[in-house]
């Protein structure tokens, strides 16, 4: 496209967003409305995040902390890691219902 040509492409568009509304017969005005196409942004992608691994347990009939802990960590004295990241969601951790759902998180590391 050159220059001149560019040039005219704008007056035309410029021209065509500001002219007057036009009516009909019937009473209904039409105008003309120019559009300008913006190139769409990319979508950049999701930022990661490293951290803690957390698997997501759904309770099931006989589940209990103590055995959700045997699984996750090899431990079942490790229920107090699973209670105290669910504990919003868990009175007394004896009590657990099936259908609730708890994040267990990643093995605490050694010594800590």
């Amino acid at each position: 496209m050159t220059a001149d040509t560019a040039t005219q492409v704008a007056s035309a568009a410029t021209a065509d967003a500001t002219a007057p509304a036009a009516s009909t017969d019937d009473g209904v005005a039409t105008a003309k409305v120019a559009t300008v196409a913006t190139p769409a942004a990319e979508p950049q992608p999701a930022p990661v995040v490293e951290g803690p691994r957390v698997t997501v347990v759904t309770v099931q009939p006989g589940y209990t902390l103590w055995r959700i802990a045997n699984e996750a960590y090899g431990e079942g004295v490790m229920y107090v890691e699973v209670w105290d990241a669910n504990k919003e969601k868990i009175k007394n951790p004896d009590l657990i219902y099936p259908g609730q759902v708890f994040l267990v998180p990643a093995a605490p590391e050694p010594g800590n």
